[in-house]
């Protein structure tokens, strides 16, 4: 069921990959370089929050404007959903999606104090099958340096966080194997997952607001 990988998992959502294969190599390097722009400016803006004096109402006014701009959320929502969106119920998948969205701001914002006195850096970024990843350098006080690959696909022409790959692990599969999991556990219905993420979404709210 979901829980606090949500916070980065919510930042996957698939391309196809056709529509990378047909990409000169000067529309590449032109795409490329908007990505790793994207992230830097992105991880810069996300500091910038956590590390402000702000309240915890308006940081997370603040950084659900930065996941919203910077993140293909309805393309996650359906990604993590995968071949269970079709079996729900036009009622259902406006629950899901509502819900999908406002547990995603309120993950991030959750998590976003872990982020204290970080410091943020792309390194690089290159074309691979998965799309447009970028490679950064994540250091957090008292925690060893992390390497997260931020995954990034052009959506209406603009760059638009779909995965994070951490450790290894492409964080979008990992949710949405949880998702099935929750499925699958009550004989392939949608809603008790449904009703889980808005328990999940109450206990954040509950944090916030306690």
């Amino acid at each position: 069921m979901p829980t606090r990988r949500h916070l980065m998992t919510c930042l996957a959502a698939a391309a196809p990959l056709a529509a990378f294969v047909a990409l000169a190599p000067g529309a590449w390097a032109d795409d490329l370089s908007e990505a790793k722009a994207m992230i830097q400016r992105t991880g810069d803006q996300l500091l910038a929050v956590v590390n402000s004096s702000a309240g915890s109402r308006e940081k997370q006014a603040h950084l659900q404007q930065l996941v919203f701009a910077n993140v293909d959320v309805d393309g996650v929502a359906h990604f993590v959903l995968g071949r269970y969106w079709r079996q729900a119920t036009p009622q259902q998948q406006q629950e899901y999606m509502q819900t999908f969205r406002q547990l995603l701001v309120y993950a991030v914002t959750g998590q976003a104090s872990t982020f204290q006195g970080a410091s943020f850096k792309v390194v690089d970024a290159q074309k691979q099958p998965v799309g447009m990843v970028v490679n950064t350098a994540v250091n957090v006080p008292g925690k060893p340096p992390t390497n997260v690959q931020w995954v990034v696909a052009m959506v209406d022409g603009q760059p638009k966080i779909v995965d994070i790959i951490a450790e290894g692990t492409s964080l979008r599969l990992t949710e949405r194997n949880d998702y099935a999991g929750v499925i699958s556990q009550h004989g392939g219905q949608i809603q008790p997952l449904i009703d889980a993420m808005q328990q999940q979404l109450a206990r954040f709210k509950s944090r916030l607001t306690g």
